[in-house]
């Protein structure tokens, strides 16, 4: 029996160390590249799961997006200003390309590979890219612009090495203190310029609304005009000469303009 149970226990041990030695888990969202001592790489790529590899040698590649942070990425601009930004990247590895890659970058893994290769082409992309703009430009309205155009060069650039770049959201430029005051200065200019175009126009209406009211005004009392006008009849003149003579005696009246002459 004490045979037996030693016996057992070395099974198990053995199987828990084959287990370790000849099995590989392939994670959620990767794929496996196997280096074969003898045969190289094997093109056959290993899917999620545990895998039986043998001796083989695996390396794992993401397949599912990953989010990557680059901080104090230098770059200098057109007007000569050098500074720093922090650049984030969302990219995932073509499984069709895994055993190339391998054979590229040998057996290192995808973290090695993002702050090496990665972050080189990175930094050349962002300083081409930004050195076509000024300070100024980046911290306006051109910076969405300028991101666009680093998320195209910089997915161009490594997508030959099996790479897929979808996203690049670059930080603020840090500034120093010269910098700030000229863009403080700007800002300032805008907002004058913003309040002097608000009180024009609004003089401008309050100019319109005057000019309003005084015509409508002239239109009323020409209105008034022409309907006193249009009620004085012959039969009007006659009554207020009738009743002028009954009053006053003798009235000669002469269109809407009374001439009265009085008599005895």
């Amino acid at each position: 029996m004490i045979k037996s149970s030693i016996i057992g226990i070395l099974v198990i041990v053995i199987a828990l160390v084959g287990g370790f030695i000849f099995f590989e888990k392939i994670e959620n969202g990767y794929v496996g590249v196997r280096y074969s001592i003898n045969g190289g790489v094997r093109d056959e790529t290993l899917g999620q799961g545990i895998k039986f590899v043998g001796l083989d040698k695996v390396t794992q590649y993401p397949i599912r997006l990953q989010t990557i942070q680059a901080e104090g990425v230098s770059i200098a601009t057109s007007d000569g200003k050098k500074t720093s930004v922090s650049i984030k990247y969302d990219y995932k590895i073509d499984p069709t390309k895994t055993s190339a890659m391998y054979k590229e970058f040998g057996n290192i893994t995808s973290n090695d590979i993002e702050e090496g290769w990665l972050k080189s082409k990175l930094q050349k992309e962002a300083r081409d890219v930004y050195s076509q703009y000024t300070i100024l430009d980046i911290l306006s309205g051109k910076s969405s612009e300028a991101e666009g155009q680093l998320l195209d060069n910089f997915s161009k650039a490594v997508e030959i090495k099996g790479f897929v770049v979808e996203d690049v959201t670059v930080g603020v430029p840090e500034i120093d203190a010269e910098t700030q005051k000229s863009i403080d200065a700007i800002v300032l200019s805008g907002q004058e310029n913003e309040k002097a175009k608000l009180d024009a126009e609004t003089k401008k209406t309050q100019a319109d609304a005057k000019a309003y009211e005084t015509t409508k005004q002239a239109e009323a009392e020409a209105e008034a005009n022409r309907k006193i006008a249009e009620s004085v009849t012959e039969n009007l003149i006659k009554y207020e000469e009738a009743q002028a003579r009954k009053e006053h005696g003798w009235v000669t009246v002469n269109g809407a303009n009374a001439i009265v002459k009085e008599g005895e």
